[in-house]
């Protein structure tokens, strides 16, 4: 999935977690507006859509859900690109909960390498499946790197250096 909303306004999920269920990825979570909880989501990867938010009951649910509709409204359309063809769509509740929830796992997956790189040399090759890379239990050095580099070429991403750089690793780019 290609992450398209730029603002996600006062908007977050916390506590996601994530499941392979019957038709596809799946997820359960806590919606937040200004860092306080307004609501759960869940979609159950049972091929249907997302199920209707659950608004917490002790807030003006009905607020909440007004002025979260009216932040979606206006966003920008969406432009996507399925099996080639270019088409256009509005944002609804359902696709952005799901783009804060693949914010939030592209960042938390981010964190966990950027810790894995203290210590460990990480990389992948253009031979690795999508999603794939090497850990290596040494730390990333110059003579490491050199060998790295010889042994691969250009047909290396090494993600100590892209980290290092500011940048997310291929990997992680949703």
């Amino acid at each position: 999935m290609s992450i398209s909303v730029k603002n996600f306004g006062p908007y977050s999920v916390k506590n996601v977690k994530s499941f392979e269920g019957r038709e596809g990825l799946g997820f359960n979570c806590n919606l937040y507006r200004d860092d306080k909880k307004i609501g759960s989501c869940i979609d159950d990867a049972s091929g249907g859509g997302m199920y209707p938010i659950d608004w917490d009951r002790k807030l003006d649910y009905k607020k909440e859900q007004e002025l979260f509709d009216t932040h979606i409204k206006s966003l920008p359309d969406v432009k996507s690109d399925i099996g080639g063809k270019l088409f256009t769509y509005k944002m609804d509740e359902w696709g952005f909960v799901e783009e804060l929830v693949a914010n939030f796992e592209a960042n938390r997956d981010l964190l966990k390498m950027q810790k894995q790189c203290r210590a460990k040399t990480l990389f992948r090759t253009s031979q690795h499946k999508k999603g794939q890379y090497v850990i290596i239990n040494t730390p990333c050095t110059d003579g490491l790197r050199s060998k790295l580099k010889h042994k691969h070429g250009d047909d290396i991403e090494i993600f100590n250096d892209v980290i290092a750089n500011g940048e997310v690793p291929s990997v992680l780019q949703v």
